[in-house]
């Protein structure tokens, strides 16, 4: 079922149903409809002779002498029958009516659907989603371990039942194992998927299961993370309108962090960290088992935790005052830290994890900044690994490589893509890069062809990711040509030209020096001037750059006396002859505009500096002017 349907054990108000008072199955008659799914019709009954009211799903007439549709249900049966577990539905039953339907009898539950919670209070404290989180974990514990596989876990598919001592915490009820997959052989049963088959809800769906391969339980395990991430921050990690772009985010897209997704949300980083791990798209990198990663999360919620909180906010105040510095003279340098931060954040969870057992036994004040101390040493020793924070280094200096060879077994999937492309096929052929990129994740040519083709479909933030794993994967890719010229098409885009301009200086490197000089030399914004002559400093490419323009530029454009100053010293050192006349220009504007109203001093500040730049150029600066007497 979708978000959008009602679970199948929720008491509603409806209107009366023609079915109302028939018998099923000799004995359960209906008291009412209480919802659809995407096989049948759920009803609330009631055992005629044990007078018990429970819930019973109906297969649709049009599905029930429909082979395959009524394996499933049987197979739904069958699951659901070997799992008994206070956080399961339970099945009690299952047959045929007297006109040959098929049903299916389970205990009926007075709740709410998460999905319901979720749409009407948003995000969750963090404390209620990692208690909702385990519950789910439990159950599941349960299935893997008799060999049962969700394989469409969802906020629809997880009841919420409150106690009747409203103090107490509210009781987790997952249902619907109407596409489950039994993992343990069961006779000579035949499986119900042939082919290509993609079961399951996109927006929770695994890596694996979007590109179509076989599910295990740590698909479960993903889908679960998807839903404590929507509890946590609100929303999904991926959405998307068009369904095959969002499979394909779920097999290549990282989630955003939480303080993207959520900024005002404090999620504790050692609980981010197990966030993280779980929609690792590789299944082998995320918990093994549904008991690994509960264990993760009760020791992510203890005040481990609540230490991380309190470190994250500070780091927050400090960041934007050290930021906002920093990003006007030192793009990259923010970049850099940017991509620390995130390692750090990592880290901080694992950090908080192994110190807890020790921190708890400090007082308070040494307990508050013992782990931020470690991290920010530890923070100042990334950014000094990277440069000291200056650009040198920024990039590859290298020549690039070769690009690896294609290994045999993908020349033909790769020309299928590349063809499909050609033939301005854009659906077929994302459908056929997201197998490809499940089956071969570090595959670095696969995801250059993604990033191709997101360009193509005019999604250049999707475009540049892809780059980005491409050339970390390959970094021989560097040296395309239709990387560079996609790349350098969005320098101007307002919303990633930085993030195109940090990819030419910190990974493309020497083959974009030439981009790089032209940028240094002329280009009109300050940030991108200062970050391209940084780096064709570290790439050797410094003669190609035009100095006496660029410094000339950040004259001109300097807002305060200390800027003007630095460009005109830099314009000094040149030892051009060029940089005579800026100079001078410079030097007439001693007032701005409208005879210094809107400002008093003009470039009156730096005429000293002037002079000084105009005189190791070897032209003198002109002399005083006699100043003029007022007529009385």
């Amino acid at each position: 079922m979708s978000d959008s349907e009602i679970a199948p054990t929720q008491l509603l108000s409806v209107a009366r149903d023609p079915l109302v008072d028939t018998i099923i199955g000799e004995r359960y008659r209906i008291l009412g409809r209480i919802g659809e799914g995407g096989m049948g019709t759920v009803f609330r009954v009631e055992h005629t002779l044990m007078k018990k009211v429970l819930a019973l799903k109906l297969l649709r007439p049009e599905f029930s002498n429909v082979e395959d549709a009524a394996r499933r249900f049987e197979r739904e049966a069958q699951s659901a029958s070997r799992l008994s577990h206070p956080n399961i539905i339970s099945v009690t039953d299952f047959g045929h009516g007297a006109g040959g339907e098929l049903f299916l009898v389970m205990e009926f539950v007075a709740g709410e659907p998460l999905a319901e919670v979720l749409l009407r209070e948003g995000r969750l404290e963090p404390g209620r989603a990692c208690h909702l989180a385990g519950q789910i974990l439990r159950a599941l514990e349960h299935a893997h371990a008799e060999g049962v596989v969700h394989r469409d876990l969802k906020p629809a598919n997880v009841m919420l039942v409150h106690d009747a001592d409203l103090s107490r915490p509210e009781t987790v009820k997952i249902l619907d194992f109407g596409i489950a997959k039994m993992t343990q052989a069961q006779g000579t049963d035949e499986p119900l998927t042939r082919g290509m088959m993609i079961f399951g809800t996109p927006a929770y769906m695994s890596p694996e299961q979007a590109a179509g391969l076989e599910a295990d339980s740590r698909a479960d395990l993903y889908s679960c993370g998807v839903i404590l991430y929507e509890m946590l921050a609100g929303r999904r990690p991926f959405e998307d309108p068009d369904l095959v772009k969002l499979l394909g985010m779920q097999i290549t897209s990282l989630p955003p962090r939480f303080s993207e997704a959520a900024p005002d949300a404090r999620i504790p980083p050692a609980l981010e960290s197990v966030v993280m791990r779980v929609l690792e798209k590789e299944r082998d990198k995320r918990f093994s088992s549904a008991a690994e990663f509960r264990a993760a999360i009760e020791s992510a919620s203890t005040d481990a935790a609540e230490l991380g909180a309190r470190f994250a906010a500070s780091s927050v105040r400090m960041g934007f005052t050290l930021g906002a510095k920093v990003w006007a003279k030192h793009p990259a340098v923010v970049a850099a830290g940017r991509r620390a931060w995130v390692r750090v954040c990592d880290l901080k969870g694992k950090i908080d994890q192994r110190a807890y057992p020790v921190l708890k036994h400090l007082p308070e004040k040494p307990r508050r900044y013992a782990v931020p101390g470690v991290l920010v040493l530890i923070l100042v020793v990334l950014l000094f690994a990277r440069g000291g924070g200056k650009a040198k280094g920024a990039g590859p200096r290298l020549e690039p490589p070769k690009p690896k060879p294609v290994a045999a077994e993908m020349k033909s999937p790769i020309k299928q893509i590349e063809e499909t492309m050609a033939k301005g096929l854009l659906t077929e052929a994302r459908v056929l890069l997201m197998q490809q990129i499940s089956a071969h994740p570090s595959d670095g040519r696969l995801r250059y062809l993604l990033g191709n083709l997101e360009f193509v479909d005019k999604n250049p933030s999707a475009g540049l990711q892809a780059y980005e794993e491409a050339l970390r994967l390959d970094p021989g890719l560097r040296a395309d040509a239709a990387l560079l010229v996609n790349i350098r098409a969005e320098l101007n885009d307002r919303k990633v030209g930085l993030v195109a301009l940090e990819m030419l200086t910190q990974q493309v490197g020497k083959p974009a020096v030439d981009l790089l000089a032209d940028l240094a030399s002329d280009d009109r914004r300050p940030e991108f001037r200062k970050a391209a002559r940084d780096a064709c400093e570290s790439l050797d490419c410094g003669k190609k750059v035009n100095l006496v323009n660029s410094y000339a530029l950040d004259l001109t454009q300097g807002k305060t006396c200390d800027e003007k100053r630095m460009a005109v010293q830099k314009l000094g050192e040149t030892g051009d002859s060029r940089a005579i006349e800026p100079l001078k220009r410079a030097r007439a504007e001693r007032r701005s505009l409208l005879g210094g109203f809107l400002s008093s001093n003009g470039n009156a500040c730096i005429t000293k500096d002037i002079d000084a730049a105009l005189t190791a150029l070897g032209a003198p600066p002109p002399p005083p002017q006699p100043s003029k007497r007022r007529r009385r």
